[in-house]
């Protein structure tokens, strides 16, 4: 089993459900640039894929049918991250305001049984919180400083790079949790294979607390349907950036 790097978050507010599925989202995208699947940031593809929405992709390359075709199938590729990565986005803030949960997976490789990398997100007290009453100020600093902590810890910087490769998401919620997309994976273990990093988000209030006794049957690992395959090259952001 290859070491584990721990990081520990420490928030000064309460985390309800709104700031952890912000957080698992920014680590996400996070994943997807620092961990090599991206070329560009997600921000930056979501602006590019907008962009070239409200324009002809090929207006200026008309003149270069060879260039033309290979844009269009790059564009067509940064879509579907696009598109795969905004479903699970929606998705996960929905299974977030609809039920509890106890941490969140995210793989990298081809298969989840031996992924190449593993990131768990645990959440100390998942029933800590659940209040809607956040700003949305609150909950951007609560993931900026995520990236922060990511960015900076020495240990991570020691992972191999990875070639592009396929990203899996589970969530473990209650086993009674009614979930409309995501998929129950009753058997499902988290892997030992591969780099490992657990991000523990903690926060002044939960110190407080007394550990709760959760019974690890009450819990179950649920799947994203959507698997987000990040394979497109710098050809279509050269040209975007002309």
């Amino acid at each position: 089993m290859a070491k584990e790097v721990e990081v520990i978050l420490n928030l000064n507010e309460g985390v309800t459900e709104i700031i952890k599925s912000g957080l698992l989202k920014s680590c996400i995208e996070y994943l997807l640039y620092q961990r090599q699947q991206l070329p560009i940031p997600y921000h930056e593809v979501t602006r590019m894929v907008e962009q070239q929405e409200s324009q002809d992709i090929n207006a200026h390359v008309m003149e270069r049918p060879g260039l033309r075709r290979s844009l269009n199938t790059e564009y067509k590729k940064a879509k579907k991250v696009y598109e795969d990565v905004e479903c699970l986005f929606d998705n996960v803030n929905k299974l977030f305001m609809s039920t509890v949960v106890k941490s969140a997976l995210v793989l990298l490789g081809s298969t989840p049984v031996s992924p190449k990398e593993r990131y768990l997100l645990d959440f100390q007290n998942p029933e800590e919180s659940n209040s809607l009453d956040i700003s949305p100020r609150i909950c951007n600093s609560s993931r900026r400083k995520l990236v922060r902590s990511l960015i900076s810890n020495p240990d991570l910087g020691t992972f191999k790079d990875i070639s592009p490769t396929s990203m899996f998401v589970f969530i473990q919620a209650s086993r009674s949790s009614d979930l409309q997309w995501f998929r129950p994976k009753s058997t499902f273990k988290p892997p030992s294979r591969g780099q490992s990093c657990k991000i523990s988000v903690r926060t002044a209030h939960s110190e407080q607390l007394s550990p709760t006794d959760f019974n690890k049957d009450e819990w179950m690992w649920f799947q994203a349907p959507v698997i987000v395959r990040a394979q497109f090259t710098c050809a279509l952001i050269h040209n975007d950036s002309e």
